[in-house]
Order: structure tokens, then C-alpha cells, then sequence
């Protein structure tokens, strides 16, 4: 049996999810799905590809991880996403309604992307796509140490995953989600409200299904006309809901807010923001609020005079209480 399918519930499991860090890469190789067939003897190429990839804006990565275990087997799930390029969409078959992609997706982004053949989106156009309404979201792959979903331990891990998922895809004005999968993994994905789109090539189709269900791929896919004739309620769906930013942040602001919302300490913020003193993170955060307050100047409340500063972590507290509703204040938005 392989080692992601070797059970992963334990007692007193602490699970949380993150945003992957380079330090849990060797531990998401191990993760990578076998369908994409990507197999070991390219995995060094594939985790160089992974560290020049968790900075780029248009990429979204997180862990699932148990606390409770010890250190290099702590990472029990890995997802990941990119925000297609326009062009790309078009040539996959996934940029009109209904969906039509021509034959399995994820294998040709990653040989693209570990050629060098697609330029991954800068912020400037993610916020122009996005105030457009037009951004398409893959999300590459999603594999967990244990699949066996009789298992309570899967199960739980699974169910982090999908508060992952939402935390990653949610607040930015889709035109369509997409995700493949293996068709052993498939039950996962489709109850977390993606419905199956069969690849447009009837001979590709075909020639898919003589694979083993572990290798055979799948294609899942919503565009924002199906998801709004269904009500809210599972992942996908949640994902679809969308409000127009009201702060604007910049990106270095809005990368900060998505960090810090994992506890992660000052010194990890520093690094992960290449800021070199403790001086540069907190004059970062009063430009977060500084920038409310310009739009809202009620938002923290009375203002208390002579405070020292005290009122900081405070204000911190009152932000990211409130970015966590609100994800759209992560989302680039570059309005016309």
C-alpha cells in the first residue's frame, strides 16, 4: 500500500489547516497524485517548481496538519490551486458555458509550468480579471495520507480540507471552479458540491476508461451561471459568493492579513514578507489601518488619545476578525 493511503487517524488528533511553507514540501511529494503522472524520478523537479510557486499570487497552497504528531509526519492532507490565464482557459475548453474541457487538464499546466511555458498572472491583471468578473479558478489536485473515507480519521481530515478550501478560493468573483481528480478520489470532490463535465474528446473519454480508478481522471466544473441557479450550502457554491473589496489593500497588505491569520508568529511574518526588522512589520500593519480608517473611520471605534501605541494589537484583532468574513479584502480588485 502506498504511504498517503496508510490510515491517518489518530487518538487526540489536532488538526488545523495553513498555508504551506517550503519546509512541508518534502512531506506534499509524498502527497502528489499519481494520476497526474508526475512519478518519483521527477519530484525533485517538481518541489523546485513548488518553491519558486508558493510566492506567486495567482497560486494558492495549504496543508492539512495533526499537531499531534511528530514532526515530518505531521502534513495528513495538501491542496493546491492557480488562477488560469485567460488564454489557457481558452485552449482547455473551459472558458465558455457549458464547460468542454478537451482531455485531461492538470498534466498539461504542470508540464507548462515545469517548462516554463506559462506565465503565471501578476496581481495587477488578477485584479482586473477579477473586477471583470472573469477569473477561472483550477484547483490543481487535493490527495490525503488516508482516503479510506469509512474511516473517522479520513473523514476528519477531509473536513478540514473543505474549511481550507473555502479560506483559499472564496471572495474572488468567479466565472467558473475547476478541479480533476482520480476517479477513486472522486466522492471527495463531489460532495463538496462539484458536479462531473465530461472531457469534450469522445475518443480521449474512451481511451481514460481502461485505466485503474487510482490513475483515471476525472473533471469536475461549475460556471457562475450554474452556481447561482443553486442555493448556498456546499463548498463549491460558498465559493461563488462574492462582494466587491471595500478597503483595496495592496498586495504586500493583503499577503500579510492572509498569513497572519494563522497565528503565525512576528519573526515567520518577517521572513515569509521579506521584511528585515520588526520596525518595517508594524509600520505594514498601520498601513492596513490607516487605509480602513481613510474608508471607514468608525471601524475601530473611538479613537483613544495617547494610547502609545497600546491599541495595536487590538486593532490587529478587529482586522482579522473581520478578513476572515470578508475574503474578498484578500483579492486583488483593480476596478476600470
Amino acid at each position: 500500500m502506498d504511504e498517503h493511503l496508510t490510515p491517518a487517524g489518530a487518538p487526540r488528533a489536532r488538526l488545523r489547516y495553513r498555508p504551506t511553507r517550503a519546509s512541508d514540501l518534502p512531506e506534499c511529494m509524498a502527497l502528489l497524485p499519481s494520476w497526474i503522472g508526475l512519478g518519483p524520478a521527477r519530484h525533485a523537479a517538481v518541489k523546485a517548481l513548488w518553491e519558486r510557486l508558493l510566492d506567486e499570487p495567482s497560486i494558492t497552497s495549504t496543508v492539512m496538519e495533526d499537531l499531534a504528531r511528530e514532526p515530518g509526519r505531521r502534513i495528513q492532507g495538501w491542496g493546491a490551486g492557480l488562477l488560469l490565464p485567460p488564454e489557457w482557459a481558452e485552449a482547455f475548453g473551459l472558458a465558455g458555458s457549458p464547460l468542454r474541457p478537451t482531455a485531461p487538464v492538470v498534466p498539461r499546466v504542470y508540464a507548462a509550468l515545469l517548462e516554463d511555458r506559462l506565465a503565471l498572472l501578476g496581481d495587477r491583471t488578477i485584479g482586473e480579471l477579477n473586477a471583470a468578473g472573469r477569473v477561472q479558478f483550477l484547483n490543481l489536485h487535493y490527495s490525503q495520507r488516508h482516503a479510506d473515507l469509512s474511516d473517522d480519521g479520513a473523514l476528519a481530515v477531509l473536513n478540514v480540507a473543505n474549511e481550507a478550501f473555502r479560506a483559499a478560493a472564496a471572495g474572488y468573483r468567479l466565472q467558473a471552479m475547476h478541479f480533476e481528480s482520480s476517479v477513486r478520489d472522486a466522492p471527495m470532490f463531489s460532495s463538496a458540491g462539484f458536479p462531473v463535465v465530461p472531457y469534450a474528446d469522445s475518443k480521449a473519454q474512451r481511451a481514460l476508461t481502461a485505466l485503474p480508478i487510482e490513475t483515471r481522471p476525472v473533471f469536475f466544473g461549475l460556471t457562475r451561471e450554474q452556481a447561482r441557479a443553486s442555493l448556498p450550502g456546499t463548498s463549491v457554491r460558498h465559493a461563488f459568493e462574492h462582494s466587491p473589496p471595500r478597503y483595496r489593500l495592496s498586495a504586500t497588505q493583503r499577503r500579510l492579513l492572509w498569513r497572519a491569520m494563522f497565528d503565525e508568529s512576528d519573526e515567520l511574518l518577517m521572513q515569509m514578507l521579506r521584511v528585515s526588522s520588526v520596525h518595517g512589520l508594524k509600520k505594514l500593519w498601520r498601513g492596513i489601518y490607516d487605509r480602513i480608517e481613510d474608508v471607514d473611520p468608525d471601524f475601530f471605534g473611538e479613537p483613544v488619545a495617547d494610547d502609545d501605541g497600546k491599541r495595536g494589537p487590538e486593532k490587529r484583532r478587529q482586522v482579522l476578525a473581520y478578513v476572515r468574513q470578508r475574503p474578498e479584502e484578500l483579492r486583488a480588485w483593480t476596478a476600470p
